[in-house]
């Protein structure tokens, strides 16, 4: 393989980047054989890659000339000259949207390519589009009946059927406004995404994840093929779609993806036909708010983009159950089961600013002050719901009210005040606590003022 490097200088605006730490609760550890590399004929073919990422040479030079990209410090735009297999397809490489704004070099990343024989058992038949009707109130749709059901969400995904910029709703999934991403509330774009979708088998892993910044695409038109483009589903519902192969920096990805027919489709690792399943029937969560204003408490988008983008705001009075996933039948990341976490901001603080990744300035948004994390182990029959400080994000930042767990079967209840955590025999302390909830067992989270 021969390489001509191509220096090219992001100028556009830069992104806050969103969040890879994992504080979701992890137990083992599993490992997968490197996939076989056919030999092949070889044929050349130009590309352009930016800070990891597929470009074509149309946007390269239109970057230029707009003054989103620069050149290099050598003064040339020259290309890059890549050996790809001759079975690959022919597919059209999207531009992604860059928010480096450090000059950074391109250089030329060769995907691996699958045998023909893996791409003919991976296709699937073209299928008739389904009619989807009117796209409801995004800011009244609320699918979940008081008894915690939800019929929408009992509904069978039709793969492969509706076109990737066409958000699903109808089967439970809720949309997302904030983000500004067509109703998603985040959209992921491996550099390998497009192999995936030719055979997945082919793919161990997903590397140069980008996450497409926030306001990208308010029509939806950034859900494009080789991406991953996550959604909401109602608490106490969680999101059942997620490839099997997870990031090569041990990034979940997690959603919907986008095939290269345009078409949305459940990943391969998915637990389910349906895109929303129930959480733990064995223990109950919820959120009873006696505060006098509203308070948003935003559930990280997990697998996915891990930002704190799912919303749930409960109003004075309310009580408003949590997703708790049972770690049996749920996500694991790396081989390790995880939970559910929760971001509580101030009360008063508006949804929309509370749950979507933040400046960096503040304490709302990722930098609210306590999380709360929850989940239920069926091998051992009991739950885990915790109150911790986010830290290492927001250490100091203190709550404008007091948190306490209460119910038949919570033992070692937790309660916060004023930064101060107690209830789990650690004594008094700034970083939290783990209560043990027993089968059967339904924890009342108390919101009161100081």
């Amino acid at each position: 393989m021969r390489y001509i490097a191509v220096a090219i200088a992001a100028a556009a605006a830069t992104a806050v980047a969103k969040p890879h730490g994992h504080a979701h609760r992890h137990i083992d550890v599993v490992k997968r054989a490197d996939p076989a590399v056919p030999a092949v004929p070889v044929e050349t073919v130009v590309v352009y890659e930016l800070n990891g990422h597929l470009i074509s040479e149309e946007d390269v030079r239109n970057g230029i000339a707009n003054g989103t990209l620069s050149w290099g410090e050598d003064g040339n735009l020259s290309s890059s000259i890549a050996v790809v297999p001759t079975p690959a397809p022919t597919v059209e490489i999207q531009s992604v949207n860059n928010n480096n704004n450090n000059g950074e070099e391109l250089v030329p990343v060769q995907e691996p390519v699958p045998s023909a024989a893996a791409l003919e058992s991976d296709q699937q038949p073209e299928s008739s589009p389904v009619e989807q009707g009117p796209a409801p109130d995004a800011d009244h749709y609320s699918p979940v009946k008081d008894d915690g059901s939800c019929a929408d969400c009992d509904k069978e995904f039709p793969n492969g059927k509706l076109d990737c910029n066409t958000f699903p709703f109808g089967y439970g999934a809720i949309s997302v406004e904030s983000e500004g991403l067509g109703h998603w509330s985040g959209v992921q774009a491996p550099a390998n995404g497009l192999a995936y979708g030719q055979s997945k088998r082919s793919v161990e892993s997903f590397f140069d994840i980008m996450t497409v910044p926030t306001g990208s695409c308010p029509d939806g038109s950034c859900c494009s093929p080789g991406r991953f483009c996550s959604f909401t589903c109602p608490n106490p519902y969680l999101k059942m779609a997620w490839p099997k192969a997870q990031g090569s920096r041990k990034e979940s990805v997690g959603g919907l993806f986008c095939n290269k027919n345009n078409k949305l489709e459940m990943p391969d690792g998915s637990l389910a036909k349906t895109l929303c399943g129930r959480g733990s029937n064995r223990m109950k969560v919820q959120i009873l708010s006696k505060l006098s204003k509203p308070v948003s408490i935003c559930r990280t988008d997990y697998p996915g983009t891990e930002a704190e983008t799912l919303p749930l705001t409960v109003n004075p009075g309310e009580t408003k159950e949590l997703a708790n996933p049972d770690q049996s039948a749920y996500y694991e990341w790396d081989g390790m089961a995880t939970s559910a976490q929760y971001y509580v901001n101030n009360q008063g603080v508006e949804q929309k600013r509370a749950c979507t990744w933040g400046n960096g300035q503040g304490d709302d948004g990722n930098r609210a002050p306590v999380n709360i994390g929850t989940s239920f182990v069926s091998k051992m029959g009991v739950g885990f719901p915790a109150l911790f400080q986010n830290k290492p994000t927001n250490p100091d930042a203190k709550l404008n009210f007091a948190i306490k767990f209460t119910g038949e079967g919570i033992t070692s209840p937790c309660s916060y005040k004023n930064g101060v955590y107690d209830g789990d025999g650690a004594g008094p302390n700034s970083n939290g606590c783990t209560a043990t909830a027993a089968d059967g067992a339904t924890l009342t989270i108390v919101f009161t003022d100081n």
